[in-house]
C-alpha cells in the first residue's frame, strides 16, 4: 500500500468505503492466483498495489493486480449471452470499448459467489456510487499483464475555489484548481489574434499555439462571433492539456457549494455539478475534461477539420499562398510542412513511447502508430528527452494510416508561397525558401513515411 498520508473529507471517505471495498475484492478474485501452471511466468511475488495520490486538486486511487487481466473475447462472449449488446456492434469494438463493457448494469464474469468476491455485483455499482460524489472510474487492462482500476474523487464535497464568467447572458463555475491564467484582447489584438488551423480555433500564447473552445458556440450554438473588439480567453488545464475558453466575461472568485447534478444532466460530458449564487440562481459547474473532449481538444474526440464537402476544404487555386505549419526540428532548423497533410497536433509524454518489431510506436486512439522523429531523420537529433516530458506529435494521415511525426516545437501557422531553391538532395526536403523573413526548409512527408515507416506507405501518394 503506498499513499498512506493521503488526506480526504471524511465525507468523501464514508461515500467510497463501499466501492472501494468492492474494487479491492475484485483485484483478489481475479487478480491474484495460486503459482501453478495457468499462471503467468516470472511476475513479482506482490499480488497487488493499491495506491493514492493528490493531483490537480483530486486524489487518485489505484488498484493495481498483476494477474491475467482482462480476456476481451471473455468480456465479449459474456455480453453477448447476457444480450447486453448486439452481435454486429459485438463485432466492432476495440479492446479498450470491450473493457468499457464492465461497467453496464448486471455485468459480472463471475462464475460462481464467494467470500471474497465482488458478490457478483458488477463494476456498474462502483461507477454509480463514484460518480455520485464527482467522481470518476476508469479500469485499463492488457490481457496476460495484469489490471488497473484507477477511481479519480474530489478532495471535499462541500465547498471548492471557483471562477464565475459569464456567456450569453448565463453564469457558470470553472473550478480554480483547472485555472492558469486569464487573457484579454483588445482592438487589433483581438480582431488578428485569433487563428484557424483546420477551422478550429488557436491563440498564439508565448510563442505556442492554444487551441481554443468558445463557449457560447459549444453550449448555446451560436456561431463565433467574428472581428470582436474585445475577447476574453480563459487559460485552463484538463488532463495536463492547456487550452483557451472563450467566454463573453470575467468575474470574481467565489467560494462555492457544489450540488450534484439531477439524472437528467449526468449524461452531459460538460458539466459536473451546480451550485446556488448568491442571488438565489443556479450555476452550472463546467467539467473541463469533459469539455475538452467533446470539443476534440483531446485525443479521442471529434476531428476539427472541416469534411470534405464543406467550402472551407476547398483547395485555393493554383499557385495561391498555401497554409504551412512551421516548426523545429534537428535543433535550431526551421522546417514546414503543409496545413492539408496534418490531422491533428498532440502532446505525449515520453514514457508513453513503446517498441513495436523495433520500430517506436504509441497507443492512440485504441490502434499503434508509429512515431518517427524528424531530427534523426534530418540528421540532427538532439539528446533524448526524460520520461517525464512532452513529445510535441504532429499526426500525419494517409494510405488510411497515421504516423505521428516527433518535432522540437510548434509556433506558429503562415500562409506562404515561397520560391523554392533548387531540389534538395538531403532526404524527405523539397527545398528551402523564405518563410517570414527566414530561410525554412520544405519538407516531403510522403517520402519521409515511404522511407522510415515502409509498412505504412501503401496508398501514400507518390
Amino acid at each position: 500500500m503506498e499513499g498512506q498520508d493521503t488526506e480526504l473529507d471524511r465525507t468523501i471517505i464514508e461515500a467510497i468505503k463501499d466501492p472501494l471495498t468492492h474494487v479491492v475484492r475484485n483485484a483478489i478474485d481475479h487478480g491474484i492466483e495460486a503459482p501453478g501452471p495457468g499462471t503467468r511466468p516470472a511476475r513479482p511475488p506482490r499480488g497487488g498495489s493499491p495506491c493514492a495520490f493528490h493531483e490537480g486538486g483530486q486524489v487518485n486511487i489505484d488498484v493495481t493486480d498483476d494477474g491475467r487481466g482482462v480476456d476481451p473475447e471473455r468480456v465479449r462472449a459474456k455480453a453477448l449471452e447476457r444480450g447486453l449488446i448486439d452481435p454486429a456492434a459485438a463485432a466492432r469494438l476495440t479492446e479498450r470499448e470491450i473493457t468499457q463493457l464492465l461497467f453496464l448494469p448486471g455485468f459480472s464474469t463471475a462464475e460462481k459467489v464467494s467470500n471474497i468476491s465482488g458478490r457478483g455485483v458488477g463494476m456498474d455499482v462502483v461507477r454509480t456510487n463514484i460518480e455520485k460524489i464527482g467522481g470518476t472510474v476508469d479500469l485499463q487492462s492488457r490481457f496476460g499483464h495484469g489490471t488497473t482500476v484507477r477511481i479519480k474523487i474530489p478532495l471535499t464535497l462541500a465547498i471548492i475555489p471557483a471562477l464565475i464568467v459569464t456567456t450569453g447572458g448565463e453564469r457558470y463555475c470553472i473550478p480554480q484548481v483547472n485555472l492558469l491564467e486569464l487573457v484579454r484582447l483588445s482592438g487589433d489584438a483581438a480582431r488578428r489574434g485569433l487563428e484557424a488551423v483546420h477551422a478550429a480555433p488557436v491563440y498564439r500564447l508565448r510563442d505556442r499555439l492554444l487551441p481554443l473552445v468558445d463557449l457560447g458556440h459549444k453550449l448555446l450554438g451560436r456561431d463565433p462571433a467574428a472581428d470582436r473588439d474585445e475577447v476574453n480567453i480563459v487559460v485552463v488545464q484538463a488532463d495536463q492539456r492547456p487550452f483557451g475558453l472563450v467566454v463573453d466575461g470575467v468575474h470574481d472568485t467565489e467560494e462555492i457549494v457544489v450540488k450534484p447534478l439531477a439524472r437528467p444532466l449526468k449524461g452531459v460530458p460538460v458539466f459536473a455539478g451546480a451550485t446556488i449564487m448568491g442571488d438565489g440562481k443556479v450555476a452550472l459547474i463546467l467539467d473541463l475534461l469533459g469539455l475538452a473532449k467533446e470539443s476534440a481538444v483531446l485525443s479521442g474526440g471529434r476531428d476539427p477539420r472541416p469534411p470534405a464537402d464543406d467550402p472551407r476544404a476547398a483547395p485555393g487555386p493554383p499557385g495561391a499562398p498555401a497554409r504551412h505549419l512551421l516548426l523545429t526540428a534537428a535543433g535550431p532548423r526551421r522546417v514546414a510542412i503543409p496545413l492539408d497533410l496534418v490531422s491533428r497536433l498532440e502532446e505525449v509524454p515520453a514514457g508513453a513511447v513503446e517498441l513495436a518489431d523495433g520500430q517506436e510506436v504509441i497507443q492512440y486512439r485504441d490502434r499503434i502508430m508509429p512515431l518517427v522523429r524528424l531530427g534523426e531523420v534530418l540528421g540532427g537529433a538532439g539528446p533524448a528527452p526524460g520520461p517525464d516530458a512532452l513529445l510535441q506529435v504532429i499526426v500525419y494521415a494517409a494510405g488510411g494510416r497515421q504516423v505521428g511525426l516527433v518535432v522540437d516545437a510548434i509556433y506558429d501557422v503562415a500562409e506562404a508561397a515561397p520560391e523554392l531553391t533548387a531540389p534538395s538532395r538531403r532526404r524527405g526536403v523539397l527545398g528551402s525558401g523564405v518563410v517570414q523573413g527566414k530561410v525554412t526548409d520544405m519538407l516531403d512527408l510522403p517520402e519521409i513515411v515511404r522511407a522510415v515507416v515502409p509498412e505504412c506507405a501503401e496508398g501514400v501518394p507518390v
